[in-house]
């Protein structure tokens, strides 16, 4: 049997929007990897860098790059064009096959850690999202950001974010409406949360949000007069459910 576990977060503070994290990439394979598979091809290979020999190993913070696919970490150890020769199974998770067109991070060793950060953080020295690969309590990655409180304080938290967005203006019609953004790290159909929003514009408030593809939000916006309204802009927060084996 599987457990809904949704990753807790405080609703009544505001968050104010995040400045100066680095966007964490993302490409694709373009093939299928075996669970031995050792050499793999990716659609692009833009931020992906063997490590530099005079500088240490990939596999220490701040040198190479790593990758993550379906959960799995891979050192890169060398690269030839969208070739790339990678260590399988890094930082204790496990070698599996993948399908083409599985998504692939791509970030320094330090954007990817192995126990769930807490405490005060910087957003200028992080990555959006910072993702913790263990996954012995959830089937998949854990995605956190770090945060700034309307109270000053700046905390890592565990939430997936639109950044700054400024939604289009509805219709001049009474309706429910969706607008698609991008949020990193969602995957198709699983369930969200908002835990934090814009001040809502009063005639076209968020009335609900839904994956509908990878890496994409559905926000439901409901315009309640025949006349054109504009939904706040600003930054929503969102956590997601995982699931305990």
């Amino acid at each position: 049997m599987k457990i809904t576990r949704f990753i807790p977060f405080l609703l009544a503070l505001a968050v104010i929007p995040m400045s100066a994290q680095t966007a964490l990439k993302q490409t694709t394979l373009t093939g299928a990897v075996s669970a031995n598979q050792t050499t793999i091809q990716v659609a692009s290979a833009s931020g992906i860098v063997a490590p530099n020999p005079f500088g240490g190993p990939s596999q220490t913070p701040g040198f190479g790059t790593t990758l993550l696919v379906d959960g799995e970490s891979m050192f890169v150890e060398s690269t030839s064009g969208t070739v790339i020769t990678v260590q399988r199974g890094a930082n204790g998770t496990k070698q599996t096959a993948h399908n083409a067109a599985a998504v692939v991070w791509v970030g320094s060793p330090n954007s990817f850690i192995s126990t769930d950060p807490f405490g005060p953080c910087t957003a200028a020295n992080t990555t959006n999202p910072t993702i913790v690969t263990n996954t012995a309590f959830t089937t998949r990655p854990r995605y956190w950001n770090c945060v700034t409180f309307s109270s000053g304080n700046t905390q890592w938290a565990p939430v997936m974010t639109t950044g700054s967005i400024t939604p289009a203006a509805t219709s001049a019609a009474i309706q429910t409406a969706a607008q698609t953004f991008t949020v990193a790290g969602l995957v198709t159909g699983e369930p969200i949360a908002v835990v934090s929003a814009p001040v809502p514009t009063s005639l076209c408030p968020l009335t609900s949000a839904q994956v509908t593809a990878a890496n994409t939000v559905s926000l439901y916006f409901t315009t309640l007069t025949a006349a054109a309204c504009t939904p706040a802009a600003g930054t929503y927060l969102f956590t997601v459910a995982r699931f305990i084996p």
